[in-house]
């Protein structure tokens, strides 16, 4: 059998650009409490290759957790949770099922390079008597998982949130210098306002 891949040869272009420019690469993530903490390898300088590992103090923004929800589809698809479906379930089909909801991601951690890249997504599912904590089996982004290609998608969509908060993407935080009034108050501060 002989597979045909199409490259956009913009997309591609700006994938290349992307990757010349960054001089760090998110090697895993997790988040716990609204908090992420993440690992990076640095791509650039004197300490080229060196790993790193940060603790955020800032709570994680919706679309960062949004990013970690869509992967919950793969570590249940890789936990065997749907029994009875063949292996041409459409992805959507299988976000939908219930077994799902019981899946959720916490972290991933990548390994590898190029052809050898791969991900272990971390996690826990729901059970009868309470929670079991996990890592799925490891994927590499060469084999022929099923899902593979929405899986990498998803995965690089989880980095780049994560490398946007590593930047500062944090949930929005209240101002302090902000007056919260109610419609009666601002109505009696318009009121009582010196010309």
């Amino acid at each position: 059998m002989t597979k045909t891949i199409t490259i956009n040869s913009d997309k591609f272009v700006q994938a290349l650009e992307k990757i010349s420019e960054k001089e760090v690469e998110i090697k895993g993530a997790s988040i716990k409490d609204a908090l992420c903490t993440y690992s990076y390898q640095l791509l650039k300088g004197p300490t080229k290759g060196d790993t790193l590992s940060r603790n955020g103090a800032h709570i994680v923004h919706d679309d960062l957790q949004i990013r970690f929800d869509q992967l919950d589809v793969f570590f249940a698809h890789l936990d065997d949770a749907y029994t009875g479906n063949t292996n041409v379930t459409p992805l959507g089909e299988l976000e939908a099922e219930i077994e799902t909801e019981k899946y959720h991601v916490t972290g991933f951690k990548i390994s590898g390079v190029e052809e050898n890249k791969s991900v272990v997504l971390s996690g826990w599912k729901e059970v009868t008597n309470g929670i079991i904590k996990f890592d799925a089996p490891k994927v590499k982004y060469s084999s022929a998982y099923l899902y593979i290609s929405d899986l990498k998608e998803r995965v690089e969509n989880a980095l780049d949130e994560v490398e946007q908060y590593m930047n500062g993407k944090t949930a929005p935080q209240e101002d302090p210098n902000q007056v919260n009034m109610s419609f009666e108050e601002e109505h009696a501060a318009f009121e009582n306002a010196k010309l």
